[in-house]
């Protein structure tokens, strides 16, 4: 086809992350199906044997080729060095065996492959800036700002930006920062992290189906999915939850999660939350939608930083695609996505009287017979796999390949 692209996407998570299920395989699988030739890279840990030819068939079927690397933890620095040293010698060597023309690589580890790999095989890049990296571990208080790690992080940034052929950010705030930061970058391309919102279709049979099969009946529920670690406000979303069940009597809480589910209970503990006000379980990708439809209303509470400009949470994404009205902190481009569009409500400080407020603004969005529709509108004209990820990434690919 023409102007297709033969790529190596590097990605330093493993296949067995969900994540990676949802927002690499996903968009893979489109652009395979775009006439791209694909091949995927990710460091992985812990999986068997039958899994790994159970995963390299599903790939197969998709049109991706899949390979593997170990994952090393610790030492941390010295660890990621290595890995990225594995993985220049291992991306040069599928670059000349299966005759590619690009290495995309998510984030900054597999950008210093890619950037090493590049003086070797020549090939094209596309950096996948997921996020600020190193502001965003400074402003956890992992890194401290000029530390070595910090340091090297933001020089591989910034030489990834210059050498790149394609440049992806989440957010238009992101876009504004490099824009800022590095003006000569060639592609910039704004892609969100979206869903398959055709999976969204608000069964009312499923909803009612999910709510027995989880007890709540008839009662309003507030859903949450994702983990509970690094960013996420768990404990500021329980509290949120217990000042919104004042003024909404029964109200339940829904929780998605593939974190450990003591580090949530001890919250609900914490906030005299009884357990049967709440369900926590851990469900598949594919399966997220159902229980979502059991849900009137989402929460994506992200401690907001500078980093978090960065940021394009996909959780807002499956919420919106469900038909579920968002309470979320104010990160990313959430601010002008939601505004006067009766997607959501934002909160910006976490007190008492700012958790009551955004509590009667969303149960008056659940109240209105015309926001689920709305909802789903908005997921599939911003956040949608099918309308907005996987071609703005084809014609990123069709640009690059021509370059």
């Amino acid at each position: 086809m023409p102007d297709a692209l033969r790529a190596l996407y590097i990605c330093y998570l493993s296949l067995d992350d969900p994540l990676v299920h949802t927002q690499v395989v996903a968009y893979l699988e489109g652009l395979a199906r775009r006439g791209h030739t694909i091949h995927l890279l990710t460091y992985d840990s812990g999986i068997s044997r039958a899994r790994r030819r159970a995963l390299r068939g599903q790939l197969r079927q998709r049109s991706i080729a899949w390979h593997s690397l170990r994952y090393h933890k610790r030492p941390s620095l010295p660890a990621t060095v290595f890995d990225v040293l594995v993985g220049t010698v291992v991306s040069t060597w599928l670059m000349r065996r299966h005759r590619l023309d690009a290495i995309h690589a998510r984030n900054h580890v597999p950008a210093a492959a890619a950037l090493l790999a590049r003086r070797v095989s020549r090939c094209r890049l596309i950096f996948d800036m997921r996020g600020l990296m190193a502001d965003e571990y400074a402003d956890a208080g992992r890194w401290r700002r000029g530390d070595l790690a910090y340091r090297l992080t933001n020089w591989v940034q910034r030489r990834a930006l210059q050498r790149a052929d394609g440049v992806v950010v989440l957010t238009e705030a992101a876009r504004r920062h490099v824009a800022q930061q590095a003006p000569r970058v060639r592609e910039l391309q704004v892609i969100p992290c979206c869903v398959d919102t055709s999976r969204h279709n608000g069964n009312p049979v499923d909803r009612a189906a999910t709510r027995a099969r989880l007890g709540f009946g008839a009662r309003p529920v507030m859903a949450y999915v994702g983990k509970f670690t690094g960013w996420y406000m768990a404990r500021e979303m329980v509290d949120f939850y217990r000042s919104t069940r004042l003024l909404c009597p029964g109200l339940a809480f829904l929780v998605l999660t593939q974190s450990d589910r003591a580090l949530i209970e001890a919250e609900f503990r914490r906030a005299g939350v009884p357990a049967s006000d709440y369900v926590i379980t851990t469900v598949e990708p594919s399966e997220v939608e159902r229980f979502l439809a059991a849900a009137d209303f989402g929460i994506s509470f992200v401690r907001p930083s500078f980093s978090k400009i960065s940021s394009s949470p996909t959780k807002v994404a499956e919420y919106l695609g469900a038909g579920l009205p968002v309470v979320s902190t104010d990160i990313g481009d959430l601010g002008e996505l939601f505004a006067n569009a009766g997607l959501g409500v934002l909160v910006h400080d976490f007190s008492a009287s700012a958790y009551e407020d955004a509590a009667r603004e969303v149960e008056a969005l659940v109240r209105d017979p015309s926001s689920r529709a709305r909802c789903q509108a908005a997921a599939r004209e911003r956040l949608s796999l099918q309308n907005v990820g996987v071609p703005r990434y084809d014609a990123l690919y069709r640009r690059v390949a021509v370059t």
